[in-house]
């Protein structure tokens, strides 16, 4: 993997032999700034992560890893003891929404507490989801705030809110950086769970994969943060980071369809998106969840309906299952065997359905001139390091 990974300018400047916080060490951003921090910075690295698991990845640097969670108050605070920067890199996770938003909003006022006591500066890790994005042209940071009802983009929006409201009313420095789409070696959403995605079943396309992603590769994000916290005279600003080109969602997925050497996206109108997504959440039936598993398992389908209560059970599904049951399952099945698949693609959120329709490209012409922010990785040039890592891992088979 390093024969394709460009050389990233090092830059140590303020953050030579530094004392330097991460929160969300464990995690793919925290865990990659973690590793530049020390390796080009010469930073002196505390990280901070939930569980001993979690810093795997950077326990192989000399780095002073601290066990516990940012939602405990102490735990920052003496966390950040001594510090000069804090990097905050934790992110809500987990199906429940008031546990995502402890992390995303409440925590923040602790990491800025204990910035305010270790007189350091704070950088804090937002997204570009927390704007009301038009659907075709530009967007900067003066674009108004996305609509609220969304759980994650409230929780990111407010979060970052908060941070900048305390540090300006504390006297901390605190710089906010909004990247899109963060793909690379280790990712999470947008590395493993794509691969997994198109391996078991497939990814919707709205509106044909037309809408711009606003991709950044993990390094040229990491580069805006290391040169973010060297600028305390941009206290309270924010900073969109995007990649060097503007790549569909089309572009994209297909990326990592190449990289798999199969064919299993969809393209959904936004409407069929929709609808998608609405039969998704109805309450499951014993009849299409019992067709779900003899689909998904031919000989086991095979062996079941050949006996004579196989037979029987298919002339009873004829003669009692509602009509509409009987077109909904219909409806699935065509779905399926017209995209020559097994399991019908994964079905989207009503607002991920609307956000990702979306055509407007992210300027980042703040970062270019008050950053020096210069993204260098282009999407091929991205997923070309991302499939040999991925590949090491075991995640895709070597090629033949």
């Amino acid at each position: 993997m390093e024969s394709l990974q460009r050389p990233v300018a090092a830059m140590p400047g303020e953050l030579a032999g530094a004392s330097v916080l991460v929160i969300g060490a464990g995690g793919f951003i925290g865990g990659r700034l973690t590793e530049r921090l020390v390796v080009e910075c010469g930073a002196r690295v505390r990280a901070l992560v939930r569980a001993p698991m979690s810093a795997a990845s950077v326990a192989r640097f000399p780095v002073d890893i601290r066990i516990g969670d940012i939602a405990n108050p102490p735990a920052v605070m003496a966390a950040a003891r001594g510090c000069s920067h804090i990097f905050n890199c934790a992110k809500g996770t987990g199906p429940n929404a008031a546990k995502r938003r402890t992390v995303d909003v409440d925590a923040v006022r602790s990491v800025i507490e204990a910035a305010r006591r270790a007189s350091a500066m704070v950088v804090h890790v937002s997204t570009m989801a927390v704007y009301d994005r038009p659907f075709d042209g530009d967007f900067d940071e003066t674009t108004r705030p996305a609509p609220r009802g969304d759980p994650y983009t409230d929780g990111k929006l407010d979060g970052e809110r908060l941070a900048v409201e305390l540090g300006a009313r504390w006297a901390v420095p605190v710089v906010v950086v909004q990247p899109g789409v963060v793909y690379g070696p280790g990712a999470g959403v947008y590395g493993v769970d794509i691969i997994e995605e198109l391996t078991n079943g497939g990814v919707v396309l709205v509106d044909g994969g037309r809408g711009i992603c606003n991709a950044v590769y993990i390094d040229d994000l990491v580069s805006g943060l290391l040169l973010a916290a060297q600028r305390r005279d941009v206290a309270g600003e924010r900073f969109l980071l995007s990649g060097p080109e503007y790549p569909t969602w089309r572009d994209f997925f297909e990326s990592f369809e190449r990289l798999l050497g199969t064919c299993r996206t969809v393209s959904l109108s936004r409407a069929e998106a929709h609808a998608l997504w609405r039969r998704s959440r109805r309450r499951a039936w014993l009849a299409p969840v019992l067709w779900q598993a003899l689909r998904e398992d031919r000989a086991l389908r095979r062996q079941l309906l050949a006996t004579r209560e196989g037979r029987l059970l298919r002339r009873l599904a004829r003669w009692t299952l509602p009509k509409s049951l009987q077109l909904r399952l219909r409806q699935d099945r065509d779905l399926e065997v017209s995209h020559g698949r097994e399991s019908p693609p994964v079905p989207l959120r009503p607002w991920v359905i609307d956000y990702v329709a979306r055509r407007a490209r992210a300027r980042t012409d703040k970062a270019r001139t008050l950053l020096g922010y210069a993204p260098a990785f282009t999407l091929e040039h991205g997923m070309q390091v991302t499939g040999q890592w991925a590949r090491w891992v075991g995640l895709i088979p070597e090629p033949e």
